[in-house]
């Protein structure tokens, strides 16, 4: 029998969340960073690589978020689990416990 260790999968939950909203924090600091000022000019060469660079930063920063949400949504659904199982075990020990054995037919 396999024993679940309801502890670890709460403190997995707990560090996926907060790997989560640290990476949401970093994400958008780097966002902040990365928009701020236009260092190629305003020039035609310089107009036409800010429109290719804010393409692909704007994309880029889509798919980092969006591993910020699968993070968060993980880390929300591990938890469900870990609760779910422990007291799907304890319901299980409960009933075991109560159910006399005279009464059970083999």
């Amino acid at each position: 029998m396999v024993k679940e260790d309801f502890d670890s999968i709460a403190g997995g939950a707990t560090a996926v969340g907060a790997s989560a909203e640290e990476l949401g924090q970093d994400l958008r600091a780097l966002e902040t960073t990365v928009t701020a000022g236009n260092p190629w000019g305003a020039d035609e060469a310089g107009s036409v690589f800010g429109m290719a660079y804010t393409a692909v930063l704007g994309h880029a920063m889509e798919v980092l978020g969006s591993h910020v949400e699968l993070l968060g949504g993980g880390a929300e659904k591990l938890g469900v689990w870990g609760l779910r199982s422990e007291l799907t075990e304890l319901e299980n020990t409960l009933t075991t416990a109560t159910v006399d054995p005279s009464s059970v037919d083999v």
